[in-house]
């Protein structure tokens, strides 16, 4: 396959033409990264992008994509077609949307562990608040209220923006990271970097630790886990709706079918005694269960292993 060295040089600026226009169009530097990547990939498979014929026999054969990545393509194209004047019937592919990769939540822990520190913090605020990676990674320090431990979420992709409170853990590493730009993530050039260090970094932890499944975890997984453990916890999806920032339930509705309807795993339980040690307790995630006592002031709390 051709690289991008090899490419028509008229090519290349065509489309460096196109991703400029619809940045003016208002589209995601994430999504002009997409499409951009799209559009040489069907230059190195040989598609001519002047005759959409070419484009259409070059997505056909691709016999090893699903139906998404084929739509993905004729969609990058499509617009990139209308704005050269190129004529043609836009081909359809039905994508078959598969149940997401849910990981165990000690497994999203070897991960934020295992790699470099601001892609270990990246993937916290991930499991923590389930937004998405561009949410994340767009984050700058005033989001981030340390008096009333709070982290707020400026949407993107239509979402509504949200605010979470921080955990003990989140805010200690938040307080202890380096804040020497406006932007809390600043050592990589963009999103699709870091996103490729994370998955070199993944591969390789994934070998040590003997777990295979550690490479099916991408960035995104970590909202899809945090709103199936989410409707787990609640069953309340007007709330998983609410944190993971969807404007249309439809899109939640996904979270009520990942949830395991098997074996019930059960509770973990402590007792706290003070009022401190109620307060640490619900920190970690907690719920008060019931009181006993004269005065009722032993609370039992207990939490979904």
């Amino acid at each position: 396959m051709p690289t991008i060295s090899n490419l028509n040089v008229g090519d290349i600026a065509r489309i460096e033409v196109h991703i400029e226009y619809i940045k003016k169009q208002g589209y995601q530097p994430e999504t002009m990264r997409r499409r951009r990547a799209a559009l040489l990939r069907l230059l190195r498979l040989g598609a001519d992008l002047a005759v959409p014929e070419s484009v259409k026999t070059v997505i056909a054969n691709q016999e090893q994509w699903k139906n998404s990545q084929k739509q993905a393509m004729v969609f990058a194209y499509d617009l990139y077609a209308k704005q050269y004047g190129y004529s043609w019937v836009r081909p359809w592919y039905e994508a078959v949307r598969e149940l997401p990769f849910i990981p165990q939540e000690r497994e999203i822990d070897d991960l934020i562990a295992g790699v470099h520190k601001e892609i270990s913090l990246l993937l916290l605020i991930a499991k923590e608040t389930g937004a998405r990676a561009g949410e994340i990674y767009g984050l700058l320090w005033t989001d981030i209220d340390f008096e009333a431990r709070t982290l707020s979420i400026r949407a993107e992709k239509n979402s509504n923006p949200r605010r979470f409170k921080l955990s003990k853990k989140l805010q200690n590493t938040l307080e202890c990271y380096p804040k020497s730009t406006e932007r809390i993530f600043n050592r990589y050039q963009n999103l699709n970097n870091l996103r490729r260090t994370f998955e070199k970094q993944r591969k390789r932890l994934a070998a040590k630790l003997f777990n295979p499944r550690l490479n099916q975890i991408k960035i995104h997984t970590l909202r899809h886990w945090k709103g199936t453990t989410e409707y787990d916890k609640t069953k309340d999806i007007l709330h998983v709706m609410q944190v993971l920032g969807h404007k249309n339930i439809k899109n939640t509705l996904l979270y009520t079918q990942l949830v395991s309807v098997g074996e019930d795993k059960g509770f973990i339980c402590k007792i706290a005694n003070t009022p401190a040690e109620a307060v640490a307790l619900i920190e970690e995630g907690f719920e008060l269960h019931c009181s006993y006592g004269e005065n009722d002031e032993v609370k039992l709390f207990r939490k979904r292993r």
